[in-house]
């Protein structure tokens, strides 16, 4: 194939004349011209007209194992798998005894997802060549793809039949606000009939817009200059749909350029070849950054490449484009990398490859990075990659719709347009409310659902304590809860790195504000002082997260004396140490309307120790005490949250409404 569509850059038709020579071979009509024949159209990689003259000369029995074979080989290097697959076992059935047989069937399984057939191939193959590193790395994604299968990622996939006619359609690009440009070697494009590698016209540029109800515009050709009878397609267009970058192949010396045209009207100018590696290297499938400063293109064996197809960009200069850089030895590999693809809103790329780990033919791989810096590539797994070619991969601002080309099964043509949906993972969250001491469920309880922009959902439980949200994708919570008569508690949860959808259960109990005061331990003074001792300060913090976790109380501290000294002037003790406390609260982020400070002196003595009776120390410190005392279990503070309701909408990119509306 060549650089409009995947596997090979289109180099199959040196001339006319060569096709003219394979056919004066035929006038003989001996299976030796045949194979002659199908020898000479092989190699100008016209397969299906290979094939032909090879299957004329299966009736020859000293030809039969070679011409069987060679069957199979056209019928794989068209990317035709399911009729290679029977012509490789015809093929060992007629006694071919090349162990690149084995190879090649096993890459052709591997296509057709037939991994346990496939390594059982490779595994033969490298019983006759030991070593094969590459082989050994085929076996193990052959047992990577087997699992993708078996735990497919959240992306469903579906065949956009709008798009897509018997021929190829591929390498749709997003075009405008509601349109898309689609590469397609359907019957009405421009070119003739003689691309015998995959016998289908060559390929022409189309259009199409979807209107506000869903409904697709029937696929157009480009008006103006932009198609011609040689091979255009894989398109790169700017936002606004005034520049475009495309792909044109010869149809008679085969190399592949860059082009540029201009939108002139509602026509397409006259393009202009984009200068890169001058007029050596093929050179094909541009993608643009959304700033229009890059232009990331695919070269086959350039110099300072790694070998095959390789990702290069080139950055824009005053008069054009500056020297083209390589992506690198991250994403490239000494197979093919194609249809790179940039992420109009962040630093990601997307492109097809058969050199990193993958499930058969060309794989998605998606790489975060910029420049020559990029993350190690990730395999977009099944299903958005299958056994057959996957690739030009586009995706909309939010990563959750876009489309790909691919020429797996289920298709109308030999490649199709498919869309892809990642489908919204679902959180759901439930639980009940009960008492921590009786375990009796409690209605009327507040639940607010906090999330990290300091919005909250809130739900009151029902008669059964129960409580019910639905949660987002990718977001940390806090959840509080609150009822009248009881502190208040929370807990924590997220979605995050959650790629599974899960239902949550916590159950939250609640504890019975007691009706008594409590004492605070050790909360302590020097001899006739209202300061805290530093000790003291452990107990209060203890304090601190407590009215921190139940933001409803409003509580009282009250500090109490012993009986020795004046009345007044405990009275008046107790009331700055109460005060000190509260004071401390404060510093600790205790909202002030939720204290009161009350000192009562020797009022409230817990023992007989009053005024003139004789009692030991320990006596009297039983009455030296600070405690507080909850006075209301529902306050309402300074609004810290904004309440919403409803869930996420989405973008509304009209590209990718209702695809199969025509």
């Amino acid at each position: 194939m060549h650089l409009n569509k995947p596997g090979m850059f289109y180099n199959s038709l040196r001339s006319y004349t060569l096709l003219l020579f394979v056919f004066c071979l035929l006038i003989g009509g001996s299976v030796k011209a045949q194979i002659s024949a199908g020898d000479r159209a092989f190699e100008i990689e016209s397969y299906f007209v290979a094939a032909d003259h090879y299957k004329k000369a299966i009736k020859s029995k000293d030809n039969k194992a070679r011409a069987t074979y060679m069957v199979a080989e056209c019928y794989r290097l068209a990317n035709d798998f399911k009729v290679a697959e029977s012509w490789y076992a015809r093929a060992i059935k007629a006694g071919y005894d090349g162990s690149e047989l084995y190879l090649n069937y096993a890459h052709v399984l591997r296509g057709l997802e037939k991994y346990d057939d496939a390594i059982e191939q490779y595994n033969t193959f490298l019983g006759v060549n030991p070593g094969d590193s590459r082989v050994k790395w085929l076996l193990e994604s052959c047992k990577l793809a087997k699992t993708w299968i078996n735990t497919p990622s959240r992306y469903e996939v579906n065949n956009m039949r709008v798009f897509n006619s018997r021929q190829s359609d591929y390498g749709l690009t997003l075009y405008k606000n509601n349109g898309v440009m689609v590469s397609s070697t359907r019957e009405d494009a421009t070119g003739k009939k003689i691309y015998g590698r995959i016998g289908e016209d060559f390929s022409d540029i189309f259009e199409s817009y979807v209107d506000r109800k869903g409904k697709w515009s029937k696929l157009k050709i480009l008006e103006g200059a932009v198609n011609t009878p040689m091979n255009d397609g894989t398109v790169a267009a700017n936002r606004l749909g005034t520049i475009m970058y495309f792909t044109r192949c010869s149809s008679k010396t085969g190399e592949c350029r860059v082009f540029m045209s201009r939108k002139q009207g509602t026509k397409w100018g006259t393009p202009e070849m984009v200068s890169i590696f001058g007029d050596t290297i093929n050179v094909g499938q541009p993608s643009l950054s959304r700033d229009q400063k890059k232009l990331y293109f695919v070269a086959d064996d350039a110099e300072g490449g790694y070998g095959g197809k390789d990702i290069w960009f080139m950055n824009k200069a005053r008069d054009g484009w500056d020297t083209p850089i390589n992506l690198g030895p991250v994403v490239n590999t000494g197979d093919d990398e194609m249809f790179p693809y940039i992420h109009e809103t962040e630093n990601i790329l997307y492109f097809a490859s058969d050199g990193h780990p993958g499930m058969g033919g060309l794989d998605v791989f998606y790489a975060e990075g910029e420049g020559t810096e990029w993350a190690k590539p990730e395999n977009m797994k099944y299903p958005i990659n299958s056994g057959a070619d996957d690739f030009a991969f586009v995706a909309n601002a939010r990563r959750d719709k876009g489309f790909l080309s691919s020429n797996r099964p289920g298709g109308r043509g030999s490649d199709d347009i498919w869309q892809w949906v990642l489908t919204p993972l679902v959180f759901n969250l439930s639980g009940m409310v009960f008492d921590d001491s009786t375990r009796r469920p409690l209605s009327g309880a507040e639940v607010k659902l906090i999330m990290e922009d300091s919005t909250y959902m809130d739900a009151i439980t029902d008669n059964r304590g129960n409580y019910t949200f639905k949660l987002r994708e990718d977001m940390r919570y806090k959840i509080e809860v609150t009822r009248k008569d009881y502190f208040s508690e929370d807990t924590t949860l997220s979605t995050k790195g959650q790629e599974t959808s899960k239902d949550f259960v916590i159950n939250i109990p609640l504890k019975l504000v007691p009706i008594e005061e409590i004492t605070l331990e050790d909360i302590l003074y020097d001899f006739n002082k209202a300061d805290l001792q530093e000790k003291s300060k452990v107990s209060l913090d203890k304090l601190v997260a407590l009215l921190k976790k139940s933001a409803n109380l409003r509580i009282s501290i009250n500090s109490h004396t012993d009986s020795r000294g004046g009345d007044e002037y405990n009275m008046e003790l107790s009331q700055r140490r109460a005060e000190s406390v509260v004071k401390y609260l404060i510093q600790n982020g205790i909202d002030s309307a939720r204290l009161e400070a009350k000192g009562f002196g020797e009022s409230r003595l817990l023992n007989r120790c009053a005024n003139g009776v004789n009692c030991t120390e320990e006596e009297h410190s039983v009455n030296r005490r600070t405690t507080f005392k909850v006075i209301s279990t529902d306050f309402k503070g300074i609004i810290k949250y904004r309440r919403v309701t409803g869930e996420e909408t989405s973008d509304g990119d009209e590209v990718f409404t209702d695809p199969n509306k025509e």
